[in-house]
């Protein structure tokens, strides 16, 4: 199991974007929740935050394998995953974005594999 949190700055006077795109994935959760399954993906929770008059996007992902679920993602028609990196496009510093990998994975991870 794969875990790590994606941590990259909204560009400056894309913060409504940002807002935008998370109120659409709010939107359109259950196709969302069908989009991970086909990554092998069980969690993407994301979070907002000022930090220093800076806003970022933190998007923590818990998948089977961060490699495929990423390749899959990539390579995807479906037109809510198009949308998706449409809105990250618009609005996220790509050039800023950082994986934090975690140090310590403590929880009951075996109910995330129960099929």
């Amino acid at each position: 199991m794969d875990a790590v949190l994606y941590k990259a700055k909204v560009k400056a006077g894309k913060e409504a974007i940002a807002r935008e795109w998370i109120d659409f994935l709010t939107a359109n959760k259950e196709q969302g929740e069908t989009t991970l399954k086909n990554e092998r993906e069980h969690l993407e929770v994301y979070f907002m935050s000022k930090e220093a008059g800076i806003s970022y996007i933190y998007m923590f992902v818990l998948a089977d394998n961060l490699k495929y679920a990423n390749q899959v993602a990539a390579k995807s028609e479906n037109p809510l995953d198009k949308k998706h990196f449409k809105y990250m496009a618009k609005c996220i510093d790509g050039e800023s974005a950082v994986q934090i990998a975690p140090e310590l994975i403590l929880g009951d991870l075996p109910v995330f594999n129960k099929k």
